[in-house]
């Protein structure tokens, strides 16, 4: 019977096979489909969007492993770009996963305790990262396990199980469980990884939940096997293979395989055995999953060596050895070596046996040290004490409970006499209380007919106080409408004093340049340079005032603007530098401002020529300008100028933007280019900031609106308005009067809304 149960296990599983195949092949062209539109999207995404296709991608090849990894890895790079530490986290665990699959143990471990710095620092700013900090634990224990490093792997398992604890996921914490388990597991303490694996399945039945159940009860099937109850592990395995019938994943069967062959060598199966190893072994090679790969490799050895044939047991070990080599799997490597020694032992070659058997010992001691042991005590010890305090706490939470309990009956008793109490008083009360109501009534009416009057006087003095808001409304359009009118005045005159003063400054600097070629006296020459200097920068202060009054009554256009241009006349200005001064230009790709391009260009050339100006002497510094033009944010583009010049002193800083401002006495023209600067950029409704830099020198950076067009339609609809409220109390003031004329144009204001 047990033979012919076997045979009808053996065709259902191949059966079951074919039909996989069949179903992962429809399933793999709407896989390929999928990530074809992925690549298709990923060769047009730019910034944030690019990153989550990169995610999707990873998610999509996890069964290729390289392809997977190299899809985690251009998330990860793309997450350090942007500086997102969240998406650094949740990348960095994705080139986990993948290095995991391919078995690259010492990379994982380095990567997840790098990204779980990162979490740890900013969890208190990013709530989200204590759910991956859960997780990074749970996956470097996994790590840790399958180097060997027993205590540390433990330590992070325990460690995420109190976090799961504490948020109550049953789901979680039977993951936890299971993992902890394989750790006990790979200790050969299988009684306890045992107990570990049936609480993680007793979890899953109790939320009635069958997702990953399967690889739960073939972990079950393994201690069974290493306890002896092989009928057991059986069972195990065909209820892991029930769950998922004809579409298990290439996993599953790979580990329920694993399993039976297992359960078959124990049991001197020995065809089954081979087979079922065969099986698995075929399909870790499919997945190039060297763990399972290497596993499958030693239980065949062991199939041969129960078949006496210590050759082909030889030949599947040195196999097993090669890929074990530098893998990080320091338990699989003890169990070759244990394998080794023995079937050299058999062949009599004592030469080979001693050496394996001193390298099984001197594993075995790595692993199984005593720091490792008194190690994994001390963690042990930790949460049972733990466990101990939660039950301890428990009960007295019940013996406390209980005592409320006593006390909340004992404050219904009295609450009862007190209730009886107050119905009798009650009933002497209401007789009382309808007395007094009459005499209430009588007091409400009183009260109400003065709440009118005082109502009517309310009214009034409502009335008053409006005729008095409009009047002051009056004054504030009138002193707007003069200050306005006073600016238009100072900018007439600036222009009209500036324009007056250039013809004679002219005519004075063509009088000096005739005298410098006349005069040959040293000393009137000296007398005249300094005053054609003079002139000079007269003129230039001059053409500055002028720039002022353009900007304040320029018609602003706005239109796309073109950097490259601009930033080439900026430096074809500038083709004259100090020594060793240079000049570098950063223009960030797909930038777009509608703005105006003449003001836009006024504020990077009086940038770089402020920066010029102020550039610092000394021969111990190369003088530097650095320009860059990128994207701030959704709505601004921004424009920053870097030097490493004299600086700013600090009490300059609140004064330095003001017209006639000099910060150093190095400025010979007045103090103008950085009020035209930030003239300017108000006028493009934009900002301009001073920052100073860790060199010690200054930078300007000026944010203007990605679209200058809403900007002016406000601008022209405030004027429209200023004008109709100035030309209605001109018409009609001599009329109506100033009061009447501005109430009724707020009122029609009012109904037009």
């Amino acid at each position: 019977m047990y033979h012919n149960f076997l045979k009808y296990l053996k065709v259902s599983l191949l059966v079951w096979m074919l039909i996989s195949v069949c179903s992962t092949v429809v399933i793999s062209q709407n896989l390929n489909k999928n990530i074809d539109s992925l690549e298709q999207l990923l060769s047009k995404a730019k910034d944030t969007s690019r990153y989550s296709i990169l995610v999707k991608l990873h998610y999509a090849y996890r069964p290729e492993y390289q392809k997977a990894y190299d899809y985690a890895l251009l998330a990860y790079n793309q997450a350090g770009a942007l500086g997102d530490s969240v998406k650094i986290v949740e990348s960095g665990r994705m080139v986990a996963y993948s290095l995991d699959d391919m078995g690259r143990n010492d990379e994982v471990i380095e990567i997840l305790n790098k990204v779980l710095a990162i979490a740890r620092r900013n969890v208190a700013r990013y709530p989200a990262l204590k759910l991956q900090i859960k997780f990074i634990l749970n996956n470097a224990g996994i790590a840790y396990m399958y180097k060997g490093n027993y205590d540390s792997a433990l330590s992070f398992h325990y460690k995420s199980l109190v976090l799961r604890e504490e948020e109550g996921d049953s789901r979680a914490i039977g993951n936890s469980h299971n993992n902890i388990g394989l750790v006990y597991f790979k200790l050969r303490n299988f009684q306890r990884a045992l107990d570990h694996y049936l609480q993680a399945l007793s979890i899953k039945d109790e939320l009635k939940e069958t997702n990953d159940i399967e690889r739960i009860l073939t972990n079950i099937g393994l201690c069974y096997n290493q306890l002896g109850k092989y009928d057991d592990a059986i069972k195990s395995v065909k209820r892991a293979l029930s769950f998922c019938g004809e579409s298990c994943p290439a996993t599953v069967r790979k580990e329920a395989n694993f399993v039976l062959g297992y359960a078959y060598l124990y049991t001197d199966d020995l065809d089954n055995a081979r087979l079922n190893l065969k099986n698995s072994l075929a399909l870790s090679k499919e997945q190039n999953d060297h763990r399972y790969w290497i596993e499958n490799l030693v239980g065949l050895s062991r199939v041969e060596n129960k078949l006496q044939d210590y050759e082909a047991s030889l030949t599947y070990l040195t196999e097993a050895n090669s890929l074990a080599q530098g893998s990080g799997f320091a338990e699989l490597l003890l169990d070759i070596y244990k394998e080794s020694f023995k079937n050299y032992r058999f062949i009599n070659d004592f030469r080979s046996e001693a050496l394996f058997q001193s390298r099984y010992i001197e594993l075995k001691d790595s692993i199984y040290s005593e720091g490792l042991l008194k190690n994994l005590t001390t963690i042990q010890t930790n949460y049972e004490q733990r466990e101990n305090l939660k039950t301890i706490r428990l009960i007295n939470e019940n013996i406390k409970l209980k005592d409320e309990q006593i006390q909340r009956q004992r404050l219904q008793y009295i609450f009862i006499v007190l209730v009886t109490i107050l119905i009798a008083s009650l009933a002497g009360v209401l007789v009382w209380a309808n007395r007094r109501q009459q005499k209430n009534n009588n007091a409400l009416s009183e009260a109400k007919r003065i709440i009118e009057k005082q109502n009517e006087e309310l009214v009034k003095t409502n009335e008053a106080l409006d005729i008095r808001v409009r009047e002051k409304t009056i004054d504030l359009v009138d002193t707007n409408t003069m200050l306005q009118d006073v600016n238009e005045e100072l900018d007439n005159y600036i222009y009209r004093t500036a324009h007056d003063i250039r013809g004679p400054l002219v005519t004075l600097k063509g009088v000096c340049n005739v005298a410098l070629i006349d005069v040959k006296d040293p000393l009137a020459l000296d007398y005249l340079k300094r005053l054609d200097l003079t002139a000079e920068n007269l003129n230039t202060i001059l053409t500055r005032l002028l720039i002022v009054s353009q900007i304040n009554h320029s018609m602003l256009v706005a239109r796309p603007v073109d950097f490259n241009r601009i930033m080439q006349q900026v430096l074809n200005k500038f083709k004259t530098l100090p020594p060793r001064m240079k000049i570098e230009c950063t223009l960030a790709e797909n930038v777009e401002l509608n703005s105006d391009s003449d003001l836009v260009s006024i504020v990077i050339e009086n940038l770089v020529s402020n920066a010029v100006k102020f550039y610092n002497t000394s021969d111990r510094i190369n003088p530097f300008i650095k320009i860059e033009v990128g994207k701030y944010d959704d709505d601004h583009v921004m424009i920053s100028v870097e030097d490493n010049g004299i600086g700013i002193e600090p009490k300059d800083r609140d004064t330095v933007f003001h017209i006639f401002v000099r910060a150093s006495e190095r400025s010979e023209i007045g103090g103008i280019g950085l009020y035209l600067i930030k003239l300017s950029a108000h006028k493009l409704g934009g900002q301009i900031f001073l920052i100073h830099t860790s060199e010690k020198g200054t930078k300007f950076m000026v944010l203007l609106p990605n679209n200058l067009q809403p900007i002016l339609a406000k601008r022209d609809e405030d004027e429209q308005e200023r004008l109709k409220v100035k030309e209605m109390r001109s018409k009609a003031a001599s009329e109506l009067g100033e009061t009447d004329v501005l109430g009724r144009y707020y009122s029609s204001r009012r109904r037009s809304k």
